[in-house]
């Protein structure tokens, strides 16, 4: 059975708390999520899924630029977020703009019985970039 992708577009505008961009998953165990960060004519991928959920820790691996993590996270505020730094800052950035822009992925719950993690993905990248995410298998 052919896997079927859907390509979405995350607005600026819809984004809350001084988020450039951000998004809920829900994911099935093994299902990947990948992202597009268009800057300019560059694109950069991001993956992620999970592999195991026990005591309160979901495995995750995620890839960036064919570079791979493996947090573990849990729901307590402080261990339940990963922080991957994306691309260099605009050479001509403002003085606002600090850090180099970078993403956020943050565990929010586990659903025991239907087995899914609930992810967002938050992303501070001072307007450099758009973002699409497909859903589906590797």
């Amino acid at each position: 059975m052919a896997a079927v992708s859907t390509l979405f577009f995350l607005s600026p505008l819809l984004s809350d708390d001084g988020w450039d961009h951000s998004a809920a998953f829900s994911l099935k165990k093994d299902s990947w999520q990948k992202i597009e960060i268009h800057e300019g004519e560059r694109i950069h991928d991001l993956k992620f899924l999970w592999t195991l959920y026990r005591s309160g820790a979901l495995v995750m691996h995620v890839n960036y630029e064919n570079r791979t993590f493996q947090p573990i996270l849990y729901t307590k505020y402080g261990l339940n977020t990963f922080k991957i730094g994306l691309f260099a800052k605009a050479a001509d950035a403002s003085e606002r703009q600090t850090e180099r822009p970078y993403a956020l992925i943050v565990f929010r719950a586990f659903d025991e019985k239907r087995q899914r993690a609930y992810l967002d993905l938050k992303i501070k990248d001072y307007g450099m970039s758009e973002i699409f995410y497909t859903e589906g298998s590797k």
